[in-house]
């Protein structure tokens, strides 16, 4: 065998590998998309329970009267905050 023929056996065997490396390269990025845009989802939700109790529940505390609606508010927001992680869970 010539070096020719060895080095056209080399040159093929590299190729074979970067195809197969770059193949696996976008299997891993496609799940790291995914995975981001399920923790983009999550924090999306987070931020709008942050602003509910904001606006809900911190806010209106500030008064005696306040203080029965924002538990009555904060016992609706966490309903709806199981219910929505209830929802995720059979969605997946």
């Amino acid at each position: 065998m010539d070096t020719a023929a060895l080095f056209t056996i080399i040159v093929i065997l590299v190729a074979i590998i970067l195809i197969a490396v770059g193949s696996y390269l976008i299997l891993v990025l496609h799940e790291a998309r995914q995975s981001l845009k399920k923790t983009n989802h999550i924090l999306d939700h987070v931020e709008s329970v942050i602003e509910i109790i904001d606006t809900k529940i911190a806010r209106p505390a500030s008064s005696i009267s306040g203080v029965l609606v924002a538990i009555k508010e904060g016992l609706e927001v966490l309903k709806s905050f199981r219910n929505s992680i209830r929802k995720e869970g059979q969605n997946e």
